[in-house]
């Protein structure tokens, strides 16, 4: 799939239509053109081989072809004993490619199928994605990642012994006993949800929630609009108590892991782990994974795109499900103006729903790309759908239009080089009363916030608007475990 990000330079007015905004972008190739690189065996090779030869002292002691191989050897000297060692890449979380391992397994199988070799890897699916049978196997741990160390002598078997050992290596894995706890805690959720998700057609939900305090994460669910749909699993690591050795963290994360992959059948390239990591400040998530990898998922009458991998979240707040097909219910032949848009799935609604027309207002280009393809992959076009770059506050302050239905789901907190930083407790009165004083007559504001602290000032905002809690009509069945999940109100003007 395509991924287009917009530079801010590109972006010389405040205010583009949907079609604009797109015609703006750079030509982008997309990534599977002249073959896929991470699964071709003589790239893998050449990239081996040349990983290798990067290390002083080692380019004479190496001798190595790249080919994609027929069944003959690449080295001439393959019956000669020898050993292979090999680190293949993982981390801790765990979100190495099991297609990586696989060709690896398959290039020594095909080039030193009588030599001996000890692989280090991230864990035992890893391992056994080499297709390798290994003679030992090894749990150890590097620093705080639990690994699977394997070694195999010979590297290849031939006939029925060879035949029965994959079996047997084939053959899934028993949960510990951690892990059939989460897996059965997962069957009783997906049993608690079925009517809800059949009678409402829910493909995306969350459907664990730290229900087992020791297990504590969450695993979100999105399943693909397509003929053949596919599940995704997107898995967010809750900061552990300081008490908690973090080799525990790990070995319980692997646990809840193994029993999401066995509960919903899904393979290891389709579970997207955001973990924590300890350091200096105390906790935080690390690196996420640059795949480019978009999926697009239904929600009501709307298709959206959404991104897995690459972000501490996907694209889609799946708490905000309700207030999005409220939306879309109310917007038909209304102005729809969405305040700190995101990635557009409220616009989408609104869109879809027969809105006159939309307005989108982000501070990010990279949110407003992801909005206009959102749109697009909706068929909305037009004048009618516009995109604003642009500081939400001042933005209001200096419009004159008029909409008819407005929503607002401002970050608790954020800074940015191209504004002033933003604060909700602070700044809420302020960005309040901008909103609503752009509201035609018979208008509705919804405004909404994830700051669990957050104490809206009811005497300030009674001056201009009339405001009531709608918090309860807009929590899902799918996040009743944490119902201060966010807050929600309907403002109308005095």
């Amino acid at each position: 799939m395509e991924s287009l990000q917009v530079a801010p330079a590109r972006l010389q007015t405040p205010q583009l239509q949907a079609t604009q905004f797109q015609a703006a972008q750079p030509e982008v190739r997309h990534p599977r053109e002249g073959g896929d690189p991470e699964t071709s065996e003589s790239n893998l090779d050449k990239a081996l081989d040349s990983r290798l030869r990067a290390n002083d002292g080692l380019e004479e002691a190496i001798s190595s072809e790249a080919g994609a191989g027929s069944g003959t050897n690449a080295h001439s000297d393959a019956q000669t004993p020898g050993l292979a060692v090999c680190n293949p890449p993982y981390d801790a979380r765990l979100a190495a490619d099991p297609a990586l391992y696989r060709a690896l397994g398959e290039a020594l199988k095909r080039t030193v199928p009588s030599w001996r070799a000890s692989l280090l890897c991230g864990d035992p699916a890893l391992a056994q994605a080499t297709t390798l049978r290994a003679s030992k196997k090894y749990q150890i741990f590097n620093g705080a990642i639990e690994c699977a160390l394997i070694v195999c002598d010979p590297i290849a078997r031939v006939g029925h012994a060879e035949r029965k050992a994959q079996a047997e290596d084939a053959a899934p894995q028993p949960l510990s006993e951690g892990a059939q706890m989460v897996a059965n805690r997962l069957r009783k959720n997906l049993r608690k949800l079925k009517n809800w998700r059949q009678r409402e057609a829910i493909d995306c939900f969350r459907a664990y929630d730290a229900d087992l305090p020791e297990y504590s994460a969450a695993i979100d669910v999105y399943t693909t609009d397509e003929p053949q749909p596919r599940t995704y699993l997107h898995v967010q690591e809750y900061a552990a108590p300081s008490d908690i050795p973090e080799a525990d963290q790990r070995r319980r994360l692997n646990e809840l892991l193994a029993a999401a992959r066995e509960v919903f059948a899904v393979p290891r390239e389709r579970l997207a782990i955001k973990t924590r990591a300890r350091g200096k400040g105390g906790s935080k998530y690390g690196q996420f994974d640059q795949r480019g990898e978009f999926i697009v998922v239904r929600e009501g009458a709307a298709r959206l795109r959404v991104n897995p991998f690459d972000y501490l979240d996907t694209g889609l707040f799946l708490d905000h499900r309700p207030m999005r097909l409220r939306i879309a219910e109310e917007a038909r032949g209304r102005r729809f103006l969405n305040l700190f848009g995101y990635t557009g799935a409220a616009t989408v609604h609104a869109a879809v729903g027969g809105a006159h027309e939309t307005t989108t207002v982000d501070l990010s280009a990279t949110y407003l790309q992801w909005c206009s393809d959102n749109l697009r992959e909706n068929g909305v076009t037009g004048s009618q759908h516009r995109l604003a770059q642009a500081d939400a506050v001042q933005w209001l302050e200096a419009d004159r239009g008029r909409y008819d239905l407005i929503f607002c789901d401002p970050p608790t907190f954020s800074n940015s080089a191209r504004a002033d930083d933003f604060d909700i407790q602070r700044e809420h009165v302020r960005l309040l009363r901008a909103a609503v004083a752009r509201l035609a007559d018979n208008g509705v504001l919804y405004f909404s916030n994830n700051f669990r602290r957050f104490r809206l000032d009811e005497e300030a905002i009674a001056q201009f608007a009339r405001c009531v809690d709608i918090s309860a009509q807009t929590i899902p069945p799918d996040f009743e475990r944490d119902a201060r999940i966010h807050r929600c109100w309907r403002l109308e003007p005095r």
